[in-house]
């Protein structure tokens, strides 16, 4: 073991309040054992690989909880997109065109009806489950 050398090194209060801290934290009373450690961290990396390794790893885990979630979210707005387009072409098929003078009283009860479907869904919102989590139960 090499020779030690001894320095006075004057810090600023939130550095030392940093090292302080990291003190409490580890549980460590030497100052020159943590003072060293951080230095050994800022000044060579292959003292951070191992720290440097653990945020891959949770960069990792992040982008593939992002990745699937995107996949999820994809498949169902695909799902909601054709689910659409199919009930507007069966509406279109089975009702014709609504005559000039029935106009204002067919919005009216248009109008009405929606208000009561928003209702009912505003209502039992809590009890809904995305469609994605319903596939993988089945």
């Amino acid at each position: 073991m090499s020779k030690k050398v001894q320095k006075t090194v004057y810090f600023d209060p939130d550095v030392w309040k940093a090292i302080e801290d990291k003190m409490k934290m580890s549980k460590n009373n030497n100052h020159s054992v943590v003072v060293n450690d951080g230095m050994r961290y800022a000044m060579f990396p292959e003292y951070r690989n191992d720290r440097d390794a653990d945020l891959v790893k949770l960069y990792n885990q992040f982008s593939a909880s992002l990745a699937q979630h995107r996949k999820k979210t994809a498949r169902d707005l695909a799902f909601i997109q054709e689910m659409v387009l199919k009930s507007m072409f069966t509406f279109f098929e089975h009702y014709s065109e609504v005559p000039e003078g029935e106009k204002d009283a067919r919005k009216i009860q248009a109008n009405a009806r929606l208000d009561r479907f928003m209702e009912d869904v505003m209502r039992n919102i809590g009890e809904l489950k995305p469609l994605s989590d319903r596939e993988e139960k089945d």
